[in-house]
């Protein structure tokens, strides 16, 4: 059973909490100003799956040594040495080469805390991707099993 959120335009299944969440952690509340997406853009533009998924996985592996995570996955220094080596690459590759000019105005706009938000941008796109793939998808529905939607459902006032 479904639960509409916008006036029954859109439908929010469970497993796409999931997916809102990660979004949200991912993003931040600033506006965006243009020099900032245009470095963003470059950075996206830059990129190909390839690169994304390799964002990502360095990603997963930094997230993957916090103390209450870090059972629940494995990875070997040599694993972390290569991912640092390839994001490595990757980074210097678009701030040094890909998308100097953009990343070089908006750094003298907004100065170097403004790299966090061009990339922020870059990361959401990675996982969106990340999130597409048929197997990722099943797992976050399998929050659907868990997820008493009647509850839900009252909680927002929705039919």
């Amino acid at each position: 059973m479904d639960f509409p959120i916008f006036s029954g335009h859109t439908m929010l299944r469970p497993s796409s909490i999931a997916f809102i969440l990660l979004a949200l952690l991912l993003s931040d509340s600033a506006v965006a100003v243009s020099s900032i997406e245009s470095a963003s853009t470059c950075l996206t533009d830059s990129t190909n799956g390839r690169d994304r998924k390799e964002l990502v996985k360095w990603i997963f592996l930094a997230m993957s040594k916090h103390p209450e995570i870090s059972g629940l996955a494995s990875s070997t220094p040599a694993n972390d040495e290569e991912s640092n080596r390839r994001v490595g690459k990757l980074v210097t590759r678009l701030l040094a080469e890909d998308c100097a000019s953009e990343v070089k105005a908006m750094v003298s706009e907004h100065g170097p805390a403004s790299l966090s938000q061009a990339f922020e941008v870059l990361g959401r796109v990675a996982m969106q991707e990340l999130m597409t793939q048929p197997d990722v998808n099943a797992a976050f529905s399998g929050l659907d099993r868990f997820t008493d939607q009647a509850r839900i459902n009252r909680a927002i006032g929705a039919k």
